[in-house]
């Protein structure tokens, strides 16, 4: 086992079929120190997803998983992972820890909610409470996460809706302005339903970066999602790569 130098600043791992590491990140030894098995990473309730899931008969998968408390201080993290395998011995694996406001905002949410079908006391400001938790949320559901110094990647949780959209569209374009990133991957690999009106906010704010000036790459596209945006009649200059893996290939290696 040995740690390598990878290009994109997240936890990374290489593995063979029994969960045992080959190498990690520097990044994955700063999330959870240094492991010689996968599965010890994560807490107990994810582990019959992970075995269900990472195997090498799935040759791609991307999942949400809880990890560990790395010690009596910590707490349990929730993360998004991705696993492509080399083929049928050795995979690699990606993590995106969510913001820890996102965990909080989930944990108001439900608290909130099981309140509200508890009771009715206090409700117009137990809904108030609720919208805007549902509000922030949806804020933080497209990440603007700098990968290199040109290239930064929006991964996209969920369904598309207008709701999502309307939050976090002015961030996105405001976080794209950056000095030096004229590259942006958007990530549909953890991607549901497309809502109509928030498939076309989504699709404009792709158009008004691409006038803008910035190169855009849309990664882990379903066929049927395809369809839908060709039908939007997007630039033609937009590129489409199959997955994040070839992409931080491509565009963040040295």
């Amino acid at each position: 086992m040995k740690q390598v130098e990878r290009v994109f600043p997240l936890p990374y791992y290489r593995i063979n079929k029994n969960f045992f590491i080959y190498a990690y990140s520097k990044e994955a030894c700063d999330l959870h120190g240094v492991k010689e098995h996968l599965l010890d990473i994560f807490d107990e309730a994810s582990l019959t997803k992970v075995k269900g899931t990472i195997k090498p008969e799935i040759q791609k998968a991307s999942l949400e998983v809880h990890l560990k408390p790395l010690d009596e201080e910590d707490s349990i993290k929730t993360a998004d992972m991705y696993v492509s395998w080399e083929n049928d011995l050795y995979a690699e694996v990606l993590l995106h820890v969510k913001d820890e406001r996102l965990s909080k905002v989930t944990q108001t949410l439900t608290q909130l909610r099981s309140r509200l079908n508890d009771t009715n006391f206090e409700l117009f400001e137990e809904k108030e409470k609720l919208e805007e938790a549902i509000e922030q949320s949806n804020r933080l559901s497209a990440p603007f996460i700098v990968l290199s110094a040109d290239t930064a990647m929006i991964p996209l949780f969920g369904d598309i809706t207008i709701e999502k959209m309307h939050a976090v569209e002015d961030s996105l374009l405001k976080s794209s302005q950056r000095e030096g990133i004229d590259r942006l991957l958007f990530d549909f690999t953890a991607v549901g339903e497309f809502n109509r009106d928030g498939i076309h906010v989504l699709t404009d704010m792709m158009k008004s970066l691409f006038y803008m000036g910035a190169e855009i790459i849309i990664i882990g596209i379903q066929p049927h999602q395809a369809k839908q945006l060709n039908d939007l009649k997007l630039p033609l200059e937009i590129n489409y790569m199959h997955s994040l893996q070839q992409a931080v290939a491509k565009y963040c290696a040295q």
